[in-house]
């Protein structure tokens, strides 16, 4: 008498968890690789309150590194091609704090809006969430396509220029030779008083480098203390 053998319910059954298990995430965010840090940020919500259409809002979003690796982020994107998050590509060090820029163009925006920026880091979870809120009302020109065009940086005489560029977005302060080996401690602030980055240094060991290429066309402050000495504000600016 011919016989036929079934195929294990039991076998198939692991055949289908473990392909339901190799399965691509539809819409999961991906895991951090390596070690994780914490960021934390003085504010995650701006609200621009309510503006005319074509006006183009600048925030700077101040955080800080208050774990124990280095924080490096990845990636930073907006809800929409209308807002455009630009942010510091060298990692952050534990202590450390930094900032990012996001610009909200109004053009052919109207009514209430909440712009939402991803950033992705080596973070628990990888992503955090920005947003921008406000009502956007119709302006005089909302019908006409003009450029818009952002106001030039005013430059101090006492300052020295940076063009953010792929040859020239870093601002490097040089230490004199009786600043090696002593500690000391950098604080960036804009014109307003925003802080956009803080670093202390154990011993300085040459010239001290920060990006800048995401900062705001603005004049900056960076106040410098070289161990126990009085602290030294030099100025800077930068320039679109």
């Amino acid at each position: 008498m011919k016989t036929t053998s079934k195929p294990s319910v039991w076998l198939i059954a692991v055949l289908l968890s473990f392909l339901a298990f190799n399965l691509p995430g539809q819409g999961l965010p991906p895991a951090a690789a390596g070690p994780t840090t914490i960021m934390e940020f003085e504010a995650m919500e701006y609200d621009f309150g309510t503006i005319e259409e074509g006006t183009v809002v600048s925030q700077v979003y101040t955080f800080t590194n208050t774990g124990d690796e280095p924080l490096i982020l990845s990636n930073a994107r907006g809800s929409c091609g209308c807002t455009v998050p630009q942010w510091p590509h060298e990692p952050i060090l534990p202590g450390e704090t930094a900032s990012l820029t996001v610009e909200f163009n109004s053009r052919n925006k109207q009514g209430k809006r909440v712009q939402k920026v991803t950033l992705t880091a080596n973070t628990d979870p990888p992503q955090t969430f920005l947003y921008l809120k406000g009502e956007v009302m119709p302006g005089e020109d909302a019908a006409s396509d003009i450029a818009i065009e952002k106001p030039a940086a005013e430059i101090s005489p006492d300052c020295f220029a940076i063009y953010p560029n792929p040859t020239a977005e870093i601002l490097k302060l040089k230490m004199e030779e009786s600043s090696l080996g002593q500690p000391a401690t950098i604080a960036i602030h804009s014109k307003a008083g925003q802080l956009m980055a803080r670093r202390e240094i154990k011993a300085v060991d040459g010239p001290i480098e920060f990006s800048v290429a995401h900062y705001p066309a603005g004049t900056y402050i960076a106040n410098v203390q070289v161990g126990e000495r009085k602290p030294e504000a030099r100025c800077f600016v930068v320039v679109e």
